[in-house]
Parts: C-alpha cells; sequence; structure tokens
C-alpha cells in the first residue's frame, strides 16, 4: 500500500478529521522517534531486570540460563543493519549471548536475555493494532506508554514502507529455543502474511548448531536473511579479537545456511589487523567469500574508539593503525581476488570513504576496481580533500569533488582548523569515532 492510498484510507475512514488525525500521527511519530533514541541508550545500560550477564571468561554462552521478566511492553534494540531501514524491527533478544570480541564494546555492559515467545508476540499483536489504525481500519486513539510510543512510531514507519521486511534484533535471535522462535515465526506470518523477508543477526557457531532441517523450516516461515559479522578470514586476526570462531567455521555455516535456502549477508571489516595483517586479511576473507558465494558482501570500515580492547593493541605497537588511503588499498586487493562468485557487493556504512562502491559480480568488479583506481591516483591534497569532505558528511562520492561550492567549504574548514598533510589522519579518525552511535 502506498502512502497516497494510506492517506486517502485515513481521510476517508476519519472525515474531516482525518487530515488532522495523520498530521498529529506524523508529528507525534518524528519526536516518538527521537525521544526513543535516549529510551533505547537508556535500556542499554540497565544492569537489573533484564536477565543473566554474558557468559564469563571461557564459557560457552549459556541461553536457557534467564531470568523471566514480565511484560513491560513493546522493545526495541539499539541497532540494525544499513540494509534494514524500512524493516519492522521486532527485538528477540537483548544484548549479545557473545559479547566477548575485543573490536566491539557496543553491548560489553547490557546484560543479555532471551524475551520469551509470549512477549514477542505481544509486540506483534501491538504493532497489528497500531497497522489497523495507521490505515484506517480502527478508531484512532492515543498511546498509553513508552512502549506503546514506540510501537505507534514503528508501526507508522513500516506502513509507509511498504509492509515487507522484518528485522529480528539484537545480536544473535538465533540463540532463542529453536522451537520458540518457530513459534515467534509462525504467528508473525499469520499476522502479516504480506510480509516477503525475515532476518536477523547470525553467529557462524550457532548456525552450525542448527541441523538442517531446522534452518529450512526457518527459511520456509521467511527467516531468509542471515547477516553474519564475518569481519576477516584470518584466524590469526579472529584469535586476536576473540571473535569466537575460525575461519573454517565461517565457511561451513556460510555453505550450509545457503544450502537451506537462506540468503547471507557477510560483513567484511577491513584494516582490522592494522598494517601488519592487512595484506593476509584481504587474501584469506576473499577466500571464504570464494567458498561460501554470499547473497550480499558488504564492507565495514572500522573506527578505532579508546574505549575498545583491541585499542591497547595499537597503544602497545603491535597494531599500526592504517589510514583511509591504506584501507582502500586493501578493499582493493580483496575485491580483486574475488573469483568465480556472483554476489553483491556495497560500500553502505557511513564509516566507509567510497560510497558509491558497488556492483554486481563478476560483471561490476572492473567498474569498482577502477573507482578504487581513480581515488588513488589523485594528488594527495585532492585525497585529503575528499576524505575530510567524507568524514565531515558534506562530501558522499567523488563526483562532490567537481562541485566548487563543497570543495570550498571543506578547504575553509581546513584552513580554519589548520589541518594538512601532518594531522589529516588523526583528525579523520576522531570523526569516524563520532559516528559510532555509542
Amino acid at each position: 500500500m502506498t502512502l497516497s492510498k494510506n492517506t486517502a484510507i485515513i481521510i476517508q475512514a476519519f472525515g474531516k478529521n482525518g487530515k488532522k488525525f495523520l498530521r498529529v500521527l506524523g508529528i507525534l511519530c518524528f519526536f516518538v522517534s527521537f525521544a526513543a533514541q535516549k529510551l533505547r541508550r537508556k535500556v542499554l545500560r540497565q544492569a537489573v531486570g533484564y536477565g543473566i550477564m554474558a557468559s564469563k571468561k571461557g564459557e560457552k554462552e549459556d541461553p536457557a540460563l534467564q531470568k523471566i521478566q514480565p511484560y513491560n511492553g513493546f522493545e526495541l534494540g539499539p541497532i540494525r543493519p544499513p540494509s534494514e531501514a524500512y524493516s519492522l524491527l521486532l527485538r528477540i533478544n537483548r544484548g549479545c549471548g557473545w559479547n566477548k570480541c575485543r573490536f566491539c564494546g557496543f553491548y560489553r555492559d547490557v546484560p543479555f536475555s532471551i524475551r520469551r515467545a509470549e512477549d514477542v508476540k505481544k509486540d506483534i499483536d501491538l504493532i497489528r493494532d497500531w497497522v489497523a489504525v495507521i490505515q484506517g481500519k480502527e478508531a484512532p486513539r492515543q498511546p498509553k506508554s513508552e512502549g506503546d510510543y514506540e510501537a505507534c512510531s514503528m508501526a507508522y514507519h513500516w506502513v509507509q514502507s511498504g509492509m515487507r521486511s522484518v528485522f529480528f534484533q539484537d545480536g544473535n535471535s538465533l540463540l532463542m529455543n529453536p522451537d520458540e522462535l518457530t513459534e515467534v515465526l509462525e504467528y508473525l506470518n499469520a499476522a502479516f502474511p504480506q510480509i516477503q523477508r525475515i532476518t536477523t543477526y547470525a553467529r557462524s557457531d550457532t548456525i552450525n548448531r542448527l541441523s538442517p532441517e531446522r534452518l529450512k523450516r526457518y527459511a520456509a516461515l521467511k527467516l531468509n536473511r542471515f547477516h553474519i559479522g564475518l569481519e576477516t578470514g584470518n584466524d590469526a586476526i579472529l584469535k586476536l579479537m576473540r571473535k569466537g570462531t575460525t575461519k573454517q567455521a565461517q565457511i561451513t555455516a556460510g555453505i550450509k545456511a545457503k544450502a537451506a535456502g537462506i540468503e547471507i549477508n557477510e560483513f567484511y571489516m577491513p584494516n582490522m589487523g592494522g598494517r601488519e595483517y592487512a595484506r593476509q586479511s584481504a587474501l584469506d576473507t576473499a577466500d571464504v567469500m570464494n567458498q561460501v558465494n554470499p547473497d550480499f558482501i558488504r564492507i565495514r570500515s572500522m573506527a578505532l574508539a579508546e574505549n575498545l580492547e583491541m585499542y591497547e593493541d595499537y597503544e602497545k605497537g603491535l597494531l599500526t593503525r592504517p589510514n583511509d588511503i591504506e584501507t582502500i588499498q586493501e578493499i582493493r586487493l580483496f575485491l580483486e581476488n574475488l573469483h568465480g562468485i556472483d554476489s553483491w557487493v556495497d560500500s553502505d556504512h557511513i564509516l566507509n570513504i567510497l560510497l558509491e562502491l558497488k556492483g554486481r559480480l563478476p560483471q561490476d568488479k572492473e567498474k569498482m576496481l577502477a573507482l578504487i583506481d581513480r581515488f588513488l591516483a589523485m594528488p594527495p591534497h585532492q585525497q585529503n580533500i575528499f576524505r575530510l569532505g567524507r568524514r565531515l558528511g558534506v562530501m558522499g562520492n567523488l563526483r562532490d569533488l567537481e562541485n566548487s561550492v563543497l570543495v570550498d567549504k571543506v578547504k575553509q574548514v581546513m584552513e580554519q582548523s589548520r589541518i594538512d598533510e601532518s594531522n589529516i589522519d588523526a583528525v579523520c579518525d576522531r570523526l569516524m569515532i563520532r559516528a559510532i552511535p555509542i
């Protein structure tokens, strides 16, 4: 259903009050979305009432150990992949069941727990109720609680987006008891049969513990895309970063999920291993992709914040921090060594320097390499203008260097802030950290 059809339905259903209702609801949802950001930060840091803490050092995650908490209303997790911007967000668990990766501090202080299937189903009921109100099938009403406001905002956003996809939050919804997750999927499909795709973050070791029959059942219930944080295919870096998996385990999981009819989205994190591992990481990661042939390869450049455990490695000199130019060189080596696959490659994250780097393999490979070569061939001063322009949010792609207004704006910042070759790397690093949600 399009925005114009939804608008017509609301106006027709409520007569002269229809436009007023639509206008008020839109404004309400805007402010609710803004307030929700603060609420999510608060929820992330609550140390009591959300189940067990993440597993102790050396222990395996145990999703069965969790406190049963009363239903407290609709919940939203803190993040989603950029590709899920138009999806309905449903929270399956809170935090991360692994929560040991040294390059990620996002859930470090968040107690981990899995929500009950019955509570997730109540969230689905709330969304269904608000969808009916927004589509003019039910009488308008006002939200009764913070969770109700969240559900109203989410439903409004989802209706305008076409109601085709759903994303399960937080870190790894596959940790929910398989029978309960199946129950949630069946309930969700019954409530919204028009859904085409349900997706989730997933860890390779969790996928490998599930039977092929269970994965096929998930796929049949439209849980048909896994977002997997591959990060790198290099075992030395995986061990150093305490990723909790291996190159071979990542390959096995990807092949297993695809065989069950589930799309795979692999995240690649260049520069994770510093200058020391850049070349081998690119080659090993390309080897994983060549064996798995994921449906999507998404590039996620890393911002090195001081609160991350891996920051210690750079402070001690174990790793050397690469700059944007070196990161692009690593990405080029990675792309150059992708062979025999038909994945879609996308550089769709705010931390990436070349957002327009995207295309279908193998036909767009040379085009993507040519784009990188164009950037690498630029004079250093022009590269620096673009780097700073990207980090400031002034520039989005290389064509912006032809816009004199944008170029002058960046030059003005460089002059006023005394940014040059001697400090451009440090400035860009700090601006990247600023873009991290928490």
